[in-house]
């Protein structure tokens, strides 16, 4: 797919694909790519909703921040 995307952005995301060895610009935590299902489920849906980081049986270890 093509995707047009502003120039600060593509220089930002150069900059973050520079800062690890995998081609995937957010890799799930074991490198590979991210299932759909998942992310949206465990990573996206709290954070869009402005949740708090998971706690207990399921809890993951947190998501370094993007430094800017």
């Amino acid at each position: 797919r093509t995707l047009v995307i502003p120039p600060f952005l593509a220089e930002l995301l150069e900059r973050h694909l520079e800062s690890h060895d995998n081609e995937l610009v957010v890799p799930a935590l074991s490198g590979g790519p991210l299932l759909t299902t998942d992310f949206h489920t465990y990573d996206w849906s709290p954070v869009r909703g402005g949740a708090e980081a998971r706690a207990g049986r399921y809890a993951r270890e947190a998501m370094k921040p993007v430094e800017v």
